[in-house]
C-alpha cells in the first residue's frame, strides 16, 4: 500500500473509525427489529452524523486523516438508504420498472446504487490516491495468501490455492444458506435459464459496484490511518451489517457476508489487485440471483 505515512497505533483514529462504521448501520437494525419503520428523517440523520464527524475531526492533527473516510461512510449511507430508492421512484424510471421483468428489476434496482460509486469518485479529489492505492488492477493473482489460523491456515500458501479453496467453501454454504431461508422452488428452474443473461450482467455490474464502494475507496482512504490488517476489518463489518436486510440476510448473514468481504478486502491487500475479489463476489452474485429468480416470492 502507499507508504508515504505508516499507519500509528494510536488509539483515538481507531476508536473514531470503528465508531462510523458501528453507528452507521447498527442503530437501523435495533429501530426496525424493535417494530418501528425507518423515516426519511432517521435514514438522513444516520448519513449526516459520520458526516459532521469528518467536519469536526478537520482541527485535529490526529485525526484528520479520517475526514475522507469519514465522508465515504456518509455517502454510502446516503445512497443506498436514499438517493438509490428516491431515483427508483422518480417519472422516469418508476414507468419503466412498473413494466420490466424479473431480470429488468434487479438490472435497474442495481443500476441506482451506482449513484455512490458518482459521489464516493468525489472523495478521491486532490486525495494523492492513485489507482493502485485503489486496487483498480490485475495484481499477482499468486501472491501469498497470509496465515489465517482459525480457518486451519498456518502458513502462506498461494492465492492461486486459496482462492478456489474458498470458492468450494463458499459453493457449499452459500447455497445450502439460500435453501433454508429463501425457499426455493426448483420446478421452476427453467427461469434461471431464461433470466440468465441477466443474472451474468447483474452479477458483473454488482461485484464491480459493491467492490468499489466498499473495498477499494474505503481501503485507500484507510492507509495512512490503521494498519492494512485492520481497514480490511472495518470494511468487513461495514460490509456485513449492511446485508442484515439483504442476501444473504439476518444475523447468520450479516456474519456470512462479513466474512466475504474480510476475505475480499485481504485478497486485494495481499495481491495488489481486485481480480480474486471480483471473480469470487461475482460468483456468489451468481448463486444469489439463481436463488431469488426460483423463490417462493417469485
Amino acid at each position: 500500500m502507499n507508504t508515504e505515512r505508516v499507519p500509528s497505533s494510536d488509539l483515538l483514529p481507531r476508536f473514531v473509525a470503528w465508531s462510523a462504521v458501528i453507528a452507521s448501520t447498527v442503530p437501523e437494525i435495533i429501530w426496525q427489529e424493535s417494530g418501528h419503520q425507518v423515516s426519511f428523517w432517521f435514514a438522513a440523520t444516520e448519513s449526516l452524523v459520520p458526516f459532521l464527524a469528518a467536519l469536526a475531526v478537520l482541527p485535529f492533527s490526529r485525526l484528520r486523516g479520517l475526514t475522507r473516510f469519514l465522508v465515504a461512510v456518509a455517502i454510502l449511507n446516503f445512497t443506498w438508504d436514499y438517493l438509490a430508492p428516491a431515483l427508483g421512484s422518480t417519472e422516469f424510471i418508476y414507468p419503466l420498472s412498473q413494466k420490466a421483468s424479473w431480470g429488468g428489476l434487479l438490472f435497474i434496482a442495481r443500476t441506482m446504487t451506482l449513484s455512490g460509486l458518482v459521489l464516493l469518485g468525489l472523495t478521491l479529489i486532490d486525495s494523492g490516491i492513485t489507482r493502485r492505492d485503489l486496487f483498480l488492477c490485475r495484481g499477482n493473482l499468486a501472491a501469498p495468501a497470509q496465515p489465517i489460523p482459525f480457518l486451519g491456515l498456518g502458513k502462506p500458501i498461494p492465492w492461486t490455492v486459496f482462492g478456489p479453496a474458498l470458492l468450494v467453501v463458499f459453493g457449499v454454504a452459500l447455497p445450502l444458506f439460500l435453501y433454508v431461508t429463501v425457499h426455493p422452488d426448483f420446478t421452476a428452474s427453467g427461469r434461471i435459464v431464461r433470466f440468465l443473461p441477466w443474472i451474468l450482467v447483474v452479477a458483473v455490474l454488482n461485484d464491480d459496484n459493491e467492490e468499489f464502494q466498499f473495498s477499494s475507496v474505503l481501503l485507500a482512504h484507510l492507509r495512512n490511518v490503521v494498519r492494512p490488517g485492520e481497514a480490511a476489518l472495518l470494511t468487513a463489518v461495514l460490509f456485513g451489517l449492511g446485508h442484515y436486510y439483504g442476501q444473504p440476510s439476518g444475523p447468520i448473514g450479516v456474519l456470512m457476508a462479513g466474512f466475504a468481504g474480510w476475505i475480499w478486502a485481504r485478497s486485494m491487500i495481499e495481491t495488489r489487485g481486485f481480480t480474486w475479489a471480483f471473480f469470487i463476489h461475482m460468483v456468489q452474485d451468481i448463486v444469489i440471483f439463481s436463488f431469488l429468480v426460483v423463490s417462493a416470492e417469485n
